[in-house]
Parts: C-alpha cells; sequence; structure tokens
C-alpha cells in the first residue's frame, strides 16, 4: 500500500531519490546554480533537460534535500590519446537551484540556499511520489487541505515501480475558493476546457457551489464525464433573457452541490453584456448583506463586461472567488489585474500582453507564443514555482 509522505513526521531517503547516483558536483557552483558530470548507472537512462534532481546540503547533509531543475545538458568529448579509440565521451549538466527541503518536518517549504552545495557532492534522480507531495503544499510547506487534479507537468520522474512517468499538478481547493484567477489565452486554446476542469474537480469533490456567466453555452456538457455517481452535484442550465429572468432569483438559487450556468447564446452582444451586468450587480449586493453562501463565479469573455463591475466582484472575494477568462488581459485594466491572486497562463500573441504576463510567468516572451493546446503555466501567492503544465481532455479517476 502506497502511503501519503504528508502523513510521515520525517521522510525516508529511500522513498525520496534512487539509491544509485547519477553523477557528481563539479567546483562550479553557486547559490543559484551547478554544475554536474553525469555518469548514470550503467541499468537506466541519463538525465534530461527539464529533470528535478537532489543532493545533499553542505551543512545539514542528507536530511536536508537541495532540489534542482536540469537546465542544459552537453557533452564533450575527453582525449585520452592519439587515436580515436583512446577518446571518452563525457556528458555535463547545469542545473537551476530550486531551494531545499528539510526530511525532519511534517511541515516542509521549498527554503532559499544559502551557502554553495559542496563539489563532489553526488547528484540523484527523485521519486515521483516526492515530488508530486512538493507540488501539493503551498510555499509555508503545508498540506493543500483538498488538493484538485489539474493536469500533468513537463517534469519526469521514476515511480516506486521503477517507471518513468509525469508528475501531476495539483491546485489547492482552499486558494481557489478564497482568491481570484485569470485564465488568459488566444482563442483556441482551450481556456474553457481548463475553466471546466477546474469546476468539476470543485464540484464534485467538494459539492462548492459555483456559478457560470456562459455567454456562447460552451458548459452545456458540464459533469458528462464526471466519475463519482454517488455526488449529489446538480448542474441547472438557465437561458438568460432581460424579459423574464430575475437576478434575486438565480441568486437564491446558489446553496451546496449546485452548479449554475447562466448561458446567453441567444442574445446580441449588448443584450448579453446588460443581463450579466445586472446579475452581478445583484450578487455583489447580496454578498455585501451577507445574504449568500460563499461560491465560486466563472466569467467568460471577461473582457467584455464593464471594468467597473468587475473590479466590485474582484473586492468580495471573501463570498466570491473569481475566475476571470479573457483572450486579452491587458483589456481588463490595472484596477482589475491588481486584484488577480492566481494565474493560468497559456499561448499569447498580443505584444502587450506579452509584457505584462512574462512577470507572472518568469519566462521569455517566445516560450507562451509557442505553447500548444492545453498548455499553461500556472502561478500564483501560494504556488512553490511558476509551473508549465498540459491540461488534458479528461481527469484521471478518483484517488490518482
Amino acid at each position: 500500500m502506497r502511503f501519503q509522505f504528508s502523513e510521515l513526521k520525517v521522510m525516508d531517503l529511500s522513498n525520496v531519490r534512487i539509491r544509485e547516483h547519477f553523477g557528481m558536483i563539479t567546483n562550479d557552483t553557486s547559490t543559484a546554480q551547478i554544475n554536474f558530470l553525469i555518469s548514470p548507472p550503467k541499468s537506466r537512462e541519463s538525465i534530461e533537460k527539464q529533470d528535478i534532481i537532489c543532493f545533499d546540503h553542505p551543512i545539514y547533509g542528507d536530511v536536508c534535500q537541495i532540489i534542482a531543475e536540469v537546465k542544459e545538458v552537453t557533452s564533450y568529448e575527453e582525449v585520452a590519446g592519439s587515436t580515436t579509440g583512446n577518446r571518452v565521451g563525457k556528458m555535463l549538466g547545469i542545473a537551476q537551484i530550486l531551494g531545499y527541503v528539510d526530511l525532519r518536518n511534517k511541515e516542509r517549504p521549498l527554503k532559499k540556499l544559502l551557502l554553495p552545495p559542496n563539489p563532489a557532492s553526488r547528484i540523484y534522480m527523485t521519486y515521483t511520489l516526492f515530488l508530486e507531495d512538493m507540488f501539493k503544499r503551498g510555499k509555508d510547506g503545508k498540506s493543500f487541505t483538498s488538493p484538485l487534479y489539474l493536469g500533468k507537468t513537463e517534469i519526469r520522474a521514476v515511480s516506486q515501480e521503477e517507471t518513468d512517468e509525469q508528475i501531476n499538478f495539483y491546485f489547492d481547493a482552499d486558494d481557489l475558493t478564497s482568491k481570484n484567477m485569470l485564465i488568459s489565452g488566444i482563442t483556441g486554446s482551450g481556456k474553457t476546457h481548463t475553466a471546466m476542469t477546474i469546476v468539476e474537480e470543485l464540484a464534485y469533490k467538494k459539492g462548492y457551489p459555483i456559478v457560470i456567466l456562459d455567454p456562447n453555452n460552451e458548459y452545456a456538457t458540464i459533469g458528462a464525464t464526471n466519475h463519482d455517481k454517488n455526488s449529489d452535484q446538480q448542474t441547472d442550465i438557465i437561458q438568460i433573457s432581460a424579459a423574464k429572468n430575475n437576478p434575486e432569483e438565480i441568486t437564491r438559487k446558489i446553496k451546496q452541490n449546485q452548479v449554475i450556468s447562466l448561458t446567453g447564446n441567444n442574445l446580441t452582444l449588448s443584450e448579453k453584456s446588460a443581463c450579466y451586468v445586472n446579475i452581478l450587480s445583484s450578487l455583489v449586493k447580496a454578498a455585501r448583506e451577507k445574504t449568500l453562501q460563499p461560491f465560486l463565479l466563472v466569467i467568460e469573455d471577461a473582457e467584455r463586461l464593464p471594468t467597473q463591475v468587475i473590479q466590485e466582484i474582484l473586492s468580495t472575494r471573501k463570498d466570491i472567488a473569481t475566475i476571470l477568462i479573457t483572450s486579452h488581459p491587458t483589456i481588463l485594466g490595472g484596477k482589475v489585474l491588481s486584484e488577480i491572486q492566481n494565474y493560468i497562463i497559456g499561448k499569447t500573441n498580443d505584444p502587450a500582453d506579452l509584457t505584462y504576463l512574462k512577470n507572472i510567468t518568469n519566462g521569455p516572451d517566445d516560450q507562451l507564443t509557442s505553447f500548444g493546446v492545453g498548455d499553461w503555466v500556472v502561478n500564483g501567492l501560494n504556488i512553490i514555482r511558476p509551473t508549465k503544465i498540459h491540461v488534458e481532455e479528461c481527469s484521471p479517476k478518483s484517488g490518482k
């Protein structure tokens, strides 16, 4: 039976890293980066770019593991003699240090390294379970109370069964329901599918109430792929109409185990905007009067709504946590963007958007322009580092 590291007060090295070392640190080290000679065991594949490696702390030893990401792998030929047969191929790696983890503590934040690693320290590959545990924690090192599966990272590690696999990425339900999020990407990048993945994870695992402003009826199939047949979650798809719908009636529908999708695909753009503004104003009023329970609000095409209305909604995040979905975040304006704490950023081409987003993704401009459908960088106040993930068409079954 596989255990969860979060249940242990002390972690055993045998469950953190592979026993055989994969190389050795050279003399050229710092607190930010190491160079290392790669020498994997004969029975295993070599280290590759984007792999996560670990090695002992220079003072605390193996009870504190330094975590680093391989940024580059190079090769050279060592000439041992004058003939071709005497030449020996060598591999060198360059890795960026992410921090170190104290294995002795139940709460395990990724701490900043203040001394360079010792030259000749051995490099090890990490196990999947250890890395997934690391990604299921906030910056304070505490385990997520309710982790929600979002997608796969680019990071590959070795499972306890000795197979190579990608790391699952999880989002904390408590952060999702107490902070505002931005999902940004060009048309066709997969924004709606990613938002639907979040909504289904939160609704069917937590029963949290959710309201969706769905102008183009893209959430009509929500819940269709749910694996939990025992869930009490209900979905109510409402066709909004300025002549028929009462915003106060919609507000009264918000309750536990309820997803409400407000679609306006039969209305003109101006009619949709007017209806949604009316509904949002009613929600803000109810939140201020404390007449509704906290819920998650998902707003598609957020840039089409008045900035002032969006600002008022975002300011009520203790009662209404919001996910804004947009193709052009800079259109929302600085005041709206200043209220965002979590980000899911996809393919972007607009120069103004790229200038804003590169500071959030902590990567070069061309990174976002080359993304494919379902590729995202996730970052936020309680995420240990900006992480690239891929959101598949279907989530894994519960418990994965």
